[in-house]
């Protein structure tokens, strides 16, 4: 059960400043929730771009003395990498120190860190949030924002640290829940990997099937578009998630494909009633889901616009785009959002109020981003 306390943190360090470790900092700089922050990243222009900005204050030219102190570190590096960081950081941080990582996947880590001999604690973690885009240029500071963030402690960890990190992250933004790893793994195989894998697949099969006039290529617009956007995510961060929750995926795959071998019987037999019913499981089904968009495959006129956790934003946002005389289809914040632009996403029953929206939220200061 995570409580609420009063979290008063001096000073933290990030490992990594892509477009998590990047959004943490800038959060909490925007924020003022840490007298110092200390990074690390393989990138010294990143570092450098991050001092500048004022994000960070102490640049570390590895995983040494420079995170000594630090309450909270966060390890925002490849799945596969995280194991060998933590046993550097072992012989680095303080005893009191919070060890955590970010990873996509959590049975792995974890197990690969209870064979380390920690001094520290250690608690996983998984924000469910990003973008398709990648590296520090990319990161913000509303991207947690009402985003799920997964906490996986081992077993043991005191609930003093698991709270401590876990009011950290509500001041952050985000929504703390605790999960154990293999249901965490076996979930995100489902919702998340697959479809990456399915994303990928889709636009390898149309470049294999296209012609030489590209009509494929031309016409790939629209809910095509839609349900492949994530394939343009970083190829190497994607290789170790596959490989990392292999056995979850593979599960998953094979139910995948057992459904499309079902529906393949149900066309060659040519029948209308079971092919019915399988489009009808699946819309009721997703018509249940929480952000209540129409099917990927029904063109939809959506933006997403990053905005902060106070009272009152949906209501301003959706009361200027009424002084427009702007039809809103739906508003809402999207809590698990893994590739999505911003928090809040609106839906509009035509382009051209997706296309002035966008605009008038532009003008106003806001980040918007199409979801196409």
């Amino acid at each position: 059960m995570i409580c609420n306390m009063e979290v008063t943190v001096k000073k933290i360090g990030v490992i990594g400043l892509g477009i998590i470790g990047g959004s943490i900092v800038k959060a909490v700089k925007r924020k003022g929730l840490c007298g110092t922050v200390v990074a690390y990243d393989h990138d010294t222009n990143t570092m450098e771009l991050a001092l500048k900005e004022g994000t960070i204050h102490q640049a570390a030219g590895g995983i040494d003395d420079t995170f000594r102190g630090c309450e909270i570190v966060f390890v925002c590096v490849p799945v596969k990498k995280i194991p060998e960081i933590v046993k550097q950081l072992n012989g680095v941080v303080d005893p009191d120190c919070i060890l955590t990582d970010v990873g996509s996947t959590k049975a792995d880590v974890m197990e690969a860190v209870r064979n380390i001999n920690l001094s520290c604690r250690f608690i996983g973690g998984h924000p469910m949030a990003g973008s398709e885009a990648s590296g520090y240029k990319a990161s913000r500071h509303t991207l947690l924002e009402n985003a799920y963030y997964v906490l996986t402690p081992l077993e043991g960890t005191e609930e003093f640290y698991i709270n401590k990190l876990a009011d950290f992250l509500k001041l952050l933004g985000a929504l703390p829940i605790i999960v154990d790893p293999a249901n965490h793994d076996y979930a995100t195989a489902a919702i998340s990997h697959v479809p990456h894998v399915i994303a990928s697949a889709l636009v390898n099969t149309i470049k294999q099937l296209d012609g030489s006039n590209k009509l494929m290529h031309t016409l790939a617009a629209g809910g095509f578009r839609d349900i492949t956007r994530i394939a343009s995510s970083e190829p190497s961060i994607w290789e170790n998630i596959c490989l990392t929750n292999r056995d979850n995926i593979i599960k998953v795959l094979n139910e995948l494909g057992r459904n499309i071998d079902t529906f393949v019987k149900f066309l060659s037999g040519s029948d209308d009633e079971k092919i019915r019913d399988f489009f009808h499981r699946a819309k009721e089904y997703r018509d249940t889901f929480s952000d209540r968009r129409v099917g990927a495959l029904i063109k939809t006129y959506d933006i997403t616009v990053d905005v902060e956790d106070k009272p009152g934003v949906i209501a301003a946002v959706a009361g200027e785009l009424g002084k427009h005389q702007i039809n809103i289809k739906n508003i809402g914040i999207n809590n698990s959002r893994e590739m999505e632009g911003g928090a809040m996403a609106i839906s509009f029953y035509d382009r051209e109020s997706q296309e002035k929206s966008y605009h008038i939220l532009k003008q106003m200061g806001y980040s918007v981003y199409y979801r196409n």
